[in-house]
C-alpha cells in the first residue's frame, strides 16, 4: 500500500504495538463470530493508550485534504493511461495522495485470473468515495426476484456486467434512482446483522486492502448513469466504515458525493482536520473512531484484457476472482450464497457461449416475472420452474460450460457430480426462497422453504437426471404418469434407452418439489449408522422403478399445487383413508383419513431397505382381489431386495483380495433354513404359474367355442399335494 510521509509516520508511532491488534482486526473480518467480537468489544471498553491500543493513525496528523491542483493532475494522468473520463475522475477525487496515484500508474502490476489478466494499482482512498457493490453476491439469501411473483418488491438489481474484450470497469442496472437506493440500503443493513465489523473497523481501521472497480449504475428510467468506484471484495469492511462514519444513507455516497465534490471534501476535512487532543473524553471516542473508518489501503482494477479468442468479460473476470477468495476459505459465504456465486457464473458462461439467449437466462436467473415468463410460454408453476432449472442446467451437453463456470469461482481444479447438482439445484429454488423472503420470519411458507432446502439439494443427486434425456412439458399429472407407466412396463432391455425415462423424470422432478416442501422426503440423517442411510435420490430411483412410486408422485404433484401435503395412495391409485402408528406404519382396520405421507413412512413401509420388512396393510374397504394384488407386489419388492442384498454381499472383497464369500462361505448350518424357505416359495410360485396357466388356457379354449373335454388336470393336483406334503 502507499501512504503519504506523515502517514508513514503516524503507522510507525504505533509499531510497537501494531502486531497483535492487527492480529485481532484481521481475525474479526475474516470470522466475525461471537468470541472474535467480544475480544475486539473488550479492547473498546477500555480507554484507548499508547501500550494498549493500536489504530492505523492513532492521535497522530492524518493526511490533509488534497489540493485541487493535486487532484486534477492526477485527473490527467490517469486519462493518459487510457481510463474513461468518468473513472479517472472518481479515482482522482477519491485517492488520499494524488501525486502517489501518478506515480501508481506508471507502473501497475498485471495479475492473471480468469480469462485474462488485470492491471491493479495498490494505493489508500478515502472510504467516503467508496461504496460497497450493491450486488453483493453475500446477500443473495435474502434477494427477492420476480420470479417468486411476490408484489411490492423491485428485485435484485441487473449485473454486474461488463462489454466484451478490453474493459476499464462494470455497469449495474436498476429500474430507477429508488430502486438503486433500495437494493444498496437492503445489502448495507444485511451485511450489518450478519458480517458485522463497525466496531472493529472503528477501534483499528482497516487493515488489508480492499478490490475496488470502476462500474456505472444505469438506470431504466433514463435518468443519466451515475460513475462509481465499489468494492468487489471489500464490502463488509467498507460498510463498517461507512457505518463508523455515520454514512447510513447510501444516497450520500452513491449519489450525493459523487455530484456535489465540495460536499465530499467538505466531509473529509471535517475528519482530518480534528484532532482529539482538543475534545473531551466521549468526542474523542468518536473522532478516534472516525479517524480509523477514513481511509482504507485498496487494490483498484484499472484494466482487464482478455485471452486471444477468448469469451471472457470483465465482468466474468471480476466474478472469478472474487469467489476464489469467498467461495472457498478463508472466508467463505453462505452455504446459499456460495452456490448462488456459483451459479450466477454458470449462467454467465452458458450466455456467453449463446447456449441460453437473454430470454432464458432471465428465466433461470429468476428475473421474469410469472407474467413475462407466460407470455414467452415458460412454465410459471412453482414446480415446474424448478424442474425446469434442473432439465436445462443437468443436461450432459452442457456439463462442460456449467463446470467452466463453477471453476470460475472456486480453487478447484475440477467438478464433482454432488458440487454440480447442488449448484442447479439451488438456482432452481430462488423463486421459491424470493417468495419466502418476503414473508414474516416464523411464517408457515418461509419455514417450510428453509426446511425443504437440504432435501431438495439431495433428490437432486439422483444420476438419472443428468444421464437421461428429458424435459418439462407442461402437461398435467396424469398424462405424465400414464406415460411414465408405459415406459415403466417396457421390456429390461429397452430400460437402458436414454429416452426411456422422459416422463419418469419429468414427474420426479415435479413431485420432489412438494415431497420435500412437506418433509414427505428428508435427506439422509447424518451420523446415524443404525438408521436408514439412503438419501432423498435413492428413495426417488425405488419410486421410479415402481409403479405405486409413480403414483405416489402422480398424486403428490396433485396434492401440492393444492396446497396440500401428499398423500399415500395404494397400487390402484386410490387414496388410503387411515392413521399411521406410532411405528410409521399404516393401522390396520382403520377408516380414518387420507393419510400423508412421511419420510418415515416411505423408508420403512413403502420402499423399506434392510430390517424387518412389513406387511402391507389390509384396510377394510379392500376386496379380496385387491388384498392380493398388495401382497403379490410385496413378495415382488421383497425378493427383488433379497436379489440386491445377495449381489452386494457376492460383491464383498477380501481384505487380500478377491470376494470375500468365496474364501469364508456361509455355513450350511446357518443357510439350510434359509434354503427351505426358498424351496417353499419357489415351489408355491411354481404351483401358481400352472394354475395361471390353466386359467389363461381356459378362457381361451371358450372364447373360441371348444366343446372339447377339459385338459386332464392331474399335473395340478400333482403339483398341489407336492406342496402340501412339504407343508
Amino acid at each position: 500500500m502507499l501512504l503519504t510521509d506523515r502517514a508513514k509516520g503516524g503507522l510507525m508511532d504505533k509499531s510497537n504495538t501494531m502486531n497483535t491488534s492487527e492480529l485481532v482486526v484481521e481475525k474479526v473480518e475474516d470470522d466475525p463470530s461471537e468470541a472474535a467480537r467480544r475480544a475486539v468489544d473488550t479492547l473498546d471498553d477500555v480507554e484507548p493508550t499508547e501500550e494498549f491500543v493500536w489504530s492505523r493513525f492513532g492521535d497522530g496528523p492524518l493526511p490533509s485534504l488534497p489540493k485541487a491542483a493535486a487532484i486534477h493532475r492526477a485527473f490527467k494522468a490517469a486519462t493518459e493511461f487510457g481510463l474513461p473520463e468518468t473513472f479517472a475522475s472518481a479515482l482522482a477525487n477519491s485517492v488520499v495522495d494524488p501525486p502517489a496515484l501518478r506515480i501508481a500508474l506508471n507502473n501497475p502490476t498485471k495479475i492473471n485470473v480468469s480469462g485474462g489478466t488485470i492491471e491493479v494499482i495498490d494505493i489508500d482512498m478515502f472510504t467516503p468515495g467508496l461504496v460497497p457493490l450493491p450486488t453483493n453476491t453475500r446477500t443473495m439469501d435474502v434477494r427477492v426476484y420476480p420470479a417468486g411473483g411476490a408484489t411490492g418488491h423491485l428485485g435484485p438489481l441487473i449485473g454486474p456486467r461488463s462489454e466484451q474484450g478490453i474493459s476499464h470497469g462494470l455497469w449495474i442496472q436498476a429500474d430507477s434512482v429508488e430502486h438503486a437506493l433500495e437494493q444498496a440500503k437492503r445489502a448495507y443493513d444485511y451485511v450489518l446483522v450478519k458480517n458485522p465489523l463497525k466496531d472493529s473497523v472503528a477501534a483499528r481501521g482497516i487493515v488489508m486492502p480492499v478490490t475496488v472497480v470502476y462500474f456505472e449504475m444505469r438506470h431504466r428510467d433514463n435518468q443519466p448513469a451515475m460513475p462509481l468506484l465499489g468494492t468487489a471484495d471489500g464490502s463488509s469492511r467498507v460498510t463498517g466504515a461507512h457505518a463508523a462514519l455515520g454514512l447510513n444513507d447510501p444516497k450520500t455516497t452513491c449519489y450525493d458525493f459523487p455530484t456535489n465534490r465540495d460536499s465530499f471534501r467538505r466531509f473529509v476535512n471535517g475528519i482530518v482536520s480534528s484532532h482529539p487532543a482538543s475534545l473531551g473524553a466521549t468526542a474523542a471516542r468518536k473522532l478516534r473512531a472516525q479517524r480509523n473508518a477514513l481511509i482504507t489501503p485498496t487494490r483498484v482494477f484499472l484494466r482487464f484484457t482478455p485471452q486471444p479468442g477468448g469469451a471472457h468479460g470483465f465482468g466474468r473476470a471480476v466474478a472469478a476472482y472474487v469467489g476464489m477468495l469467498h467461495v472457498d476459505p478463508p472466508r467463505p459465504w453462505t452455504p446459499t450464497g456460495k452456490l448462488e456465486a456459483m451459479a450466477e457464473a454458470v449462467l454467465e458462461v452458458l450466455r456467453s457461449a449463446a447456449v441460453l439467449d437473454d430470454v432464458h437466462h432471465d428465466y433461470l436467473a429468476g428475473l421474469l416475472t410469472p407474467q413475462a415468463a407466460e407470455e414467452a410460454g415458460l412454465p410459471t408453476e412453482p414446480d415446474a420452474q424448478a424442474a425446469y432449472v434442473l432439465a436445462s442446467l443437468l443436461r450432459s451437453d452442457r456439463r462442460k460450460l456449467v463446470d467452466q463456470g463453477i471453476m470460475e469461482v472456486t480453487a478447484k481444479r475440477s467438478v464433482s457430480a454432488p458440487r454440480r447438482h447442488d449448484v442447479i439445484a439451488e438456482l432452481a429454488l430462488r423463486p421459491t426462497r424470493s417468495a419466502a423472503n418476503t414473508l414474516m420470519p416464523g411464517a408457515v411458507g418461509r419455514e417450510r422453504a428453509a426446511a425443504m432446502r437440504a432435501a431438495y439439494l439431495r433428490a437432486t443427486h439422483l444420476p438419472e437426471y443428468a444421464s437421461r434425456r428429458w424435459d418439462v412439458t407442461g402437461r398435467e399429472p396424469d398424462e405424465i404418469f400414464e406415460c411414465a407407466r408405459a415406459e415403466l412396463r417396457r421390456p429390461d432391455a429397452e430400460q437402458a434407452n436414454p429416452e426411456a425415462w422422459r416422463h419418469r423424470l419429468e414427474l420426479a422432478a415435479l413431485a420432489q418439489y412438494h415431497m420435500t416442501a412437506y418433509e414427505a422426503l428428508k435427506r439422509d440423517a447424518m451420523g446415524n449408522k443404525g438408521g436408514d442411510t439412503r438419501g432423498p435420490h435413492e428413495l426417488l430411483k425405488l419410486m421410479l422403478e415402481d409403479e405405486r412410486g409413480l403414483l405416489l408422485m402422480r398424486q403428490a404433484i396433485i396434492d401440492g399445487r393444492a396446497g396440500n401435503p401428499p398423500r399415500i395412495v395404494d397400487i390402484s391409485g386410490t387414496l388410503v383413508h387411515s392413521t399411521l402408528g406410532d411405528k410409521g406404519g399404516i393401522q390396520e382396520g382403520s377408516n380414518g383419513t387420507a393419510v400423508a405421507v412421511t419420510d418415515h413412512w416411505l423408508r420403512i413401509e413403502g420402499f423399506p431397505s434392510g430390517g424387518p420388512i412389513n406387511r402391507p396393510v389390509a384396510l377394510p374397504t379392500d376386496t379380496p382381489s385387491m388384498r392380493a394384488t398388495k401382497l403379490q407386489d410385496a413378495v415382488r419388492n421383497t425378493i427383488d431386495h433379497i436379489a440386491k442384498l445377495m449381489e452386494d454381499l457376492d460383491d464383498v472383497e477380501a481384505a487380500s483380495g478377491g470376494r470375500l464369500m468365496d474364501q469364508r462361505g456361509w455355513p450350511l448350518t446357518e443357510t439350510s433354513d434359509i434354503v427351505k424357505s426358498l424351496t417353499l416359495v419357489q415351489s408355491k410360485l411354481g404351483y401358481w404359474g400352472v394354475v395361471a396357466d390353466k386359467q389363461a388356457a381356459q378362457i381361451d379354449e371358450d372364447a373360441e367355442g371348444d366343446d372339447e373335454d377339459p385338459e386332464d388336470d392331474s399335473h395340478t393336483e400333482e403339483a398341489s399335494r407336492g406342496w402340501d406334503d412339504e407343508s
